[in-house]
């Protein structure tokens, strides 16, 4: 009988289940893999238990963000019903962020604590040697304690495939990870430290394969596109962004490859956008559309949510970009806590000013994320009239985004939080005791 490892996502989770598998695949012997999507047609529980009854030891990992515990809380007790004998492994932001609720609330066994390439295919080989598998970069509950061994380092992206090319899978090439802007109200410093980028020549290489293989439009993951390549992320450095864009042209061209940049899951910082970099931009890139993260138009909140930036920076992104012919998309969070009328205001306000420019706005509802600094923290719904204002900007084309799903969305994780289902960051130092290793 074989060692099998199923590994569960969502439609919203499949970049991060295409890089766990390529990375963890060529590492592991003595194990045979599959992915199951649970959103589809049916959730796929009679599948991975019939898998599972033909498996010497039976390894089942979720990756999952917040808005889908209660989805994995359910299809967890039905694995459980069915596989009393697998082993069942949490990872992704919400399993990082809250790591005691997760073991405690929702059944796993173990946590894989932030990146998971290394420390998936160390706990998969110490499985097939019946090693003991808490290992380092993982979580679990001794005794009354949340023991999390967490990494002293962080992984090289260059050492790992973007996806998993050998199975047809592709997705996003992933050129930077983590972030030193450390906002208060975004997970990805917290999980991911500061940031890392893939080589040039790993970006072209994968680039290139992707097309070959029929894939035109090449897309990229990074939380801030135009910061590649630079000391802090943020500012940015001209020449090798350039040369980036230079060589990927050169190499994908001839098959019909298109570059996209700058857009989902690839957006930037205001305070990256710069003319030089814009100028080269428009000469490689196939987007017509950028998207730059502004969050707030009230230069207050800005700073309170640790943003680093103004909105005199946004305004000044803008119009340079609309000078070489992109269409802006503009990200807005409303609903944070501290924000009052007066901010209401400057936000409207910067709206009014932007609309001279080919703008359009990407709204958003805060959302208290667990494994940020405002986990404890409480969305302040919009009032009426400023709900009127948001739907008449959507219905003269000026705004689009689900900020209303998000509402509900942080309706349910203060309720959860609330009930003790998830657990705030504050409450995890404190029932916690940290390695690093």
């Amino acid at each position: 009988m074989e060692n099998c490892f199923i590994l569960v996502y969502g439609k919203d989770n499949r970049y991060s289940a295409n890089i766990l598998l390529a990375a963890v695949e060529p590492k592991v012997k003595g194990f045979s893999f599959y992915l199951f999507q649970w959103d589809l047609d049916k959730l796929p529980i009679y599948d991975i238990a019939r898998i599972g009854e033909k498996c010497k030891r039976i390894v089942i990992g979720f990756t999952f963000m917040t808005p889908q515990i209660l989805i994995v809380k359910n299809m967890v007790e039905l694995i459980r019903s069915r596989l009393n004998n697998a082993i069942l492994i949490a990872g992704g932001p919400h399993a990082t962020g809250d790591p005691l609720g997760t073991l405690t609330k929702l059944g796993f066994d173990i946590v894989v604590f932030g990146e998971g390439e290394e420390t998936l295919a160390e706990l998969l080989n110490a499985i097939a040697c019946n090693d003991e598998f808490r290992i380092c970069g993982t979580a679990f509950i001794e005794g009354d304690k949340l023991i999390i061994k967490r990494r002293a380092r962080y992984i090289d992206l260059n050492l790992y495939a973007p996806f998993p090319y050998w199975k047809n899978r592709f997705n996003p090439i992933e050129i930077m990870r983590g972030c030193s802007s450390a906002c208060h109200f975004c997970q990805v410093t917290y999980a991911f430290g500061k940031p890392r980028y893939r080589d040039i020549d790993n970006i072209v290489y994968y680039s290139k394969l992707m097309v070959i293989r029929g894939l035109k439009d090449v897309r990229f993951i990074a939380p801030n596109s135009l910061g590649y390549g630079s000391l802090d992320g943020i500012k940015p450095h001209a020449d090798i962004l350039s040369f980036l864009l230079q060589k990927l042209h050169q190499n994908i061209k001839e098959y019909g490859g298109r570059i996209f940049f700058g857009t989902f899951p690839s957006e930037a910082r205001p305070d990256s956008v710069v003319d030089d970099i814009v100028r080269e931009m428009r000469r490689y890139v196939s987007n017509n559309r950028v998207i730059i993260g502004v969050q707030s138009g009230s230069n207050k909140i800005l700073r309170i949510i640790h943003r680093n930036h103004s909105v005199e920076d946004a305004i000044t992104a803008t119009e340079i970009l609309n000078r070489y012919g992109f269409t802006v998309d503009v990200d807005l969070i409303f609903g944070f806590p501290f924000e009052d009328a007066n901010d209401l205001m400057d936000t409207f306000r910067f709206i009014q000013e932007i609309k001279k420019f080919n703008t359009r706005l990407h709204l958003h509802t805060f959302i208290p994320l667990p494994g940020t600094p405002y986990s404890d923290l409480d969305t302040k719904f919009l009032d009426e009239e400023t709900k009127k204002k948001i739907a008449k900007l959507i219905g003269l084309g000026k705004a689009y985004g689900e900020w209303c799903k998000q509402e509900d969305i942080a309706k349910l994780i203060i309720k959860l939080r609330n009930n003790g289902f998830i657990y705030s960051l504050r409450d995890i130092i404190k029932m916690s005791k940290i390695h690093i290793c």
